[in-house]
């Protein structure tokens, strides 16, 4: 999505509509996409106008405002009008398509990316499920045994998940092969977690993973972007994060720094939900780095 002058390119709203867009029906997708088309056109008038607008019945209007996680329309302009206030700050900032090309300079390029990055940061916030991150910790912080799956891009906030889950003394295994990782997922049991990190949540092979620990009666969590994906209608804890388009295939690697984000907040979490553990568990990784420190 290339930004305009009245166009949103971050904030709560931005995040929800691009999670849930690709799952979104015809008549919802018209009505969201007509939103993001022109925000401040919401901010002044009414529902009858943006049904008007996007052709739909006033209901399917309030309906697809429902669909990515509103009470309704006024919820919708209630966010877009706080979205459309913070924009206004970082008005010099321009989207990835227009602004950058070979004669940026390097350092715009770095303050342009690391704004970008800051803003997928601040707009998973939005899209994560307060309660399904407190059962996803709760889970994990008693699993007598943890399965991390991550392919491709999302192989490395996976690697990432396995060591500091294994830095908290918890019982991890993070196989790279697939096979490994789809026979690791038919030996877990009622007592273990699988955590699977995917971008699109639609990679073959960490589903046959998920979908194998699921029948093997583990508990499944799944670190994703989109709210509606292969991988979402199969997991017990879904934790949605991904930034806005960027161009230049940047997307999933924004996503990756949400991701990556989620780690650090299910590690927090996981430790202080056991302290004594963690801390036992934590200063014996402060030795082994000590003596691995030249």
């Amino acid at each position: 999505m290339v930004a305009t002058r009245s166009a949103l390119v971050g904030g709560e709203f931005v995040a929800r509509a691009q999670a849930a867009l690709p799952s979104l029906g015809d008549t919802d997708k018209r009505v969201i996409e007509t939103i993001l088309r022109d925000p401040e056109a919401v901010v002044r008038g009414s529902v009858t106008e943006l049904a008007q607008r996007a052709g739909v019945a006033q209901s399917s209007a309030v309906r697809a405002c429902q669909r990515i996680g509103y009470r309704g329309y006024q919820d919708v302009k209630l966010v877009i009008t706080r979205d459309l206030a913070h924009q206004d700050q970082r008005e010099q900032e321009l989207a990835h398509d227009a602004g950058i090309d070979g004669r940026t300079p390097a350092s715009d390029i770095l303050d342009r990316v690391f704004r970008r990055s800051s803003r997928a940061l601040v707009d998973a916030a939005q899209t994560v499920d307060p309660e399904l991150l407190s059962l996803a910790i709760d889970r994990i912080a008693v699993a007598s045994r943890v399965l991390v799956v991550g392919n491709g891009t999302s192989a490395a906030p996976a690697h990432d998940a396995a060591y500091r889950l294994s830095a908290l003394g918890l019982v991890t295994i993070a196989p790279t092969d697939v096979m490994a990782q789809h026979l690791a997922a038919r030996h877990l049991d009622k007592t273990c977690v699988c955590l699977v990190v995917s971008h699109t949540g639609a990679t073959r092979e960490s589903l046959f993973a998920a979908e194998a620990a699921r029948a093997a009666g583990a508990f499944v969590v799944a670190i994703t972007s989109y709210t509606n994906s292969p991988l979402t209608r199969v997991v017990d804890a879904l934790l949605t994060a991904g930034g806005p388009e960027h161009g230049f295939r940047l997307e999933a690697m924004a996503s990756r720094l949400a991701h990556l984000a989620i780690v650090d907040a299910l590690f927090v979490g996981i430790a202080v939900r056991r302290p004594r553990a963690s801390t036992k568990a934590l200063d014996l990784m402060a030795d082994i780095t000590i003596e691995h420190s030249l």
